[in-house]
């Protein structure tokens, strides 16, 4: 009996110590040669893209070689292109004037009000074109790149609002809101409305009325401002840090799995004139390694 188990014991131990091996794939990819002059495949706008498959392969990835879709933007990583900001305004009721400032800075202490406030920040609302009554203003699109020192660097963007007790204070509305890291060949958004609606936090030293603070939703920033006998009030709606060069890498198409049967082939059809690397991605793996093969074609879409 003692025999059997030390046998038993010893089978299991190298069972468990194999490692499991995985294949490179045998992977062929080609097109239609009437399309090929030089090194490179022509084709129309409007024309399908046809590729034809050989071999036996668990999984392919499809990067086409747009914007944000390409093999060699794979990795994450950080570059600072042209920092943009703009969004549009409207403001209502009232007559005071100088009631919104748009600030911005990358140094920022903390996320107390006293940080807050205290903060060195730039005023850069004429940088753009703000509202004046209910009609809304777009603010343009202004360039933030300068405040800023390099693509490892934060930014911080508010908006401060002031209403004065003795008149009628301003409601301010802000839609369309977007900062973007504007790359050569891609642009990175930083912050909408939208994305961040559970990330804006509010400061202020009067809430009164109620009402009298910045309400964030999915599709604006709003504050409403008091009667003429309300107080005064100053109140402050700030982005989540904007990690300006942080640069998410592109990302494939995954255009089969290893669940499922052999392709083929694949189409593509692209939507724009352009020069493109395609690039398909075989790859065969287990929870110990993946091995994979590549293959690459430049395609040329002429008008």
């Amino acid at each position: 009996m003692k025999k059997s188990l030390i046998i038993l014991f010893a089978v299991v131990a190298v069972s468990c110590s194999k490692k499991m091996e995985v294949e490179t794939p045998d992977f062929q990819v080609a097109m239609d040669p009437a399309h090929l002059v030089t090194d490179t495949f022509i084709y129309r706008l409007g024309d399908t893209t046809r590729f034809r498959f050989s071999g036996s392969i668990g999984n392919i990835a499809f990067y086409s070689g747009e914007a944000g879709k390409r093999y060699a933007g794979r990795t994450a990583g950080y570059q600072l292109g042209k920092l943009t900001l703009k969004f549009s305004t409207k403001a209502e009721f009232g007559a005071q004037t100088n009631t919104l400032q748009v600030l911005a800075t990358n140094k920022l202490p903390g996320l107390d009000s006293a940080s807050v406030v205290n903060a060195s920040w730039t005023n850069i609302s004429n940088r753009g074109a703000l509202a004046t009554s209910a009609t809304v203003v777009p603010f343009g699109t202004a360039d933030i790149t300068d405040l800023v020192g390099n693509a490892n660097d934060s930014l911080f963007i508010a908006f401060r609002y002031s209403g004065v007790t003795g008149s009628t204070q301003r409601t301010w509305t802000i839609t369309d809101l977007a900062v973007n890291n504007e790359l050569p060949e891609k642009t990175v958004s930083l912050s909408t409305i939208g994305t961040d609606v559970a990330y804006w936090t509010r400061y202020g030293n009067v809430w009164s009325p109620a009402n009298a603070r910045w309400t964030p939703s999915a599709t604006d920033l709003k504050i409403t401002g008091g009667g003429a006998t309300a107080a005064s009030n100053t109140s402050w709606i700030i982005t989540k840090p904007l990690y300006v060069g942080r640069v998410p890498g592109d990302v494939s198409v995954g255009i089969k799995s290893i669940n499922e049967p052999n392709l083929a082939g694949y189409a593509y059809l692209y939507p724009a004139p352009g020069v493109y690397k395609a690039t398909f991605v075989a790859f065969n793996h287990t929870l110990d390694e993946q091995k994979s093969t590549v293959k690459e074609f430049v395609i040329k879409v002429i008008p």
